[in-house]
């Protein structure tokens, strides 16, 4: 006989903070040293059990959010190696109009062109000596629930003698409910080169620069070392870009809990945890009983304080 919501129980389940190495109570919330291992004492009989911390990305309220209002924006480090850059070379560019790549050169050397491009390069603090400098986070607001496309291009006339940029630490975020919140890495930005001045034998997509000619963009460390950067050696003309994927700048992953027992798993009688920032966190338990496509929750909440 097929399992009925009828015959499916609602979990019997409680939660109870230890608090035998609190630092206090306050106001009914237990505080906690940074670094303690907190214990949770757990009764009654479930199928699974899950468990969310309160943390960024651990949030049973926001389980399933997919969509974030806050203020987005971009910040990157820009460092010069070898020696002087003249200035006007390397520039910063924003679209939310580029139509992707299509990997035809053509095509794609004419989206690029027709592509409106807003120059945010004077915002960016691009050193023009041999240092590193971080740009400040730029707000990026304006460009709201629009796909948005960041771009760094390199032209110069061909030079042989003149230093290299490395950009590191790429990072386009989201400051919402008082965290920063991560959008897009180095590592994880879908960075497309394209070589306006590569000869007709030469692949304009090419992205392995190191010495090779023509200062053609190297992503080969984008998710090892976060960082991409450009070639040495130029004997043309650079017309180089960087390209990322496209960045929805109010999407965001749903927050997830962690199995802490899952059906076939003997039941829990307690189970710790330790938070290694302070915060006043609302630690969720979930318990589920599963049948078929029937499911039965119960929900344990609490509050806890972590300070230095």
């Amino acid at each position: 006989m097929a399992c009925t919501d009828e015959e499916l129980d609602i979990p019997v389940f409680d939660v109870q903070i230890d608090t035998e190495n609190a630092l206090k109570v306050e106001d009914g919330i237990p505080v906690f040293e940074v670094g303690s291992s907190i214990m949770f004492n757990i009764q009654g009989t479930a199928d699974m059990v899950t468990f969310f911390s309160g943390e960024p990305g651990m949030m049973y309220e926001h389980r399933d959010r997919t969509k974030i209002d806050g203020i987005p924006f971009l910040q990157f480090q820009t460092q010069m190696e070898n020696g002087d850059m003249p200035p006007g070379f390397f520039h910063v560019l924003l679209s939310s109009d580029f139509e992707g790549f299509s990997k035809d050169r053509t095509t794609d050397a004419e989206r690029i062109r027709n592509a409106t491009w807003e120059d945010i390069t004077e915002q960016c603090d691009i050193p023009l000596t041999q240092t590193t400098q971080l740009s400040p986070k730029i707000d990026l607001s304006s460009y709201g629930n629009n796909p948005l496309y960041v771009a760094f291009r390199y032209d110069r006339p061909a030079n042989r003698d003149w230093p290299r940029y490395q950009v590191r630490a790429f990072r386009v975020g989201n400051d919402a409910d008082g965290i920063t919140y991560d959008v897009m890495r180095t590592g994880n930005a879908g960075w497309t080169a394209f070589d306006f001045n590569a000869r007709e034998d030469e692949d304009p997509y090419l992205a392995t620069g190191g010495s090779r000619p023509n200062r053609i963009w190297d992503f080969r460390n984008a998710a090892s070392d976060d960082r991409i950067s450009i070639g040495y050696d130029s004997d043309l003309a650079s017309d180089d870009w960087a390209i990322t994927a496209p960045i929805a700048l109010t999407s965001i992953s749903p927050d997830l809990g962690l199995g802490i027992k899952a059906y076939n798993d003997d039941w829990l009688r307690n189970y710790q945890f330790i938070y290694n920032n302070p915060g006043t966190f609302t630690v969720s338990f979930v318990a589920t009983n599963s049948a078929y496509a029937n499911t039965k929750i119960v929900v344990k909440e609490m509050e806890i304080k972590i300070i230095e």
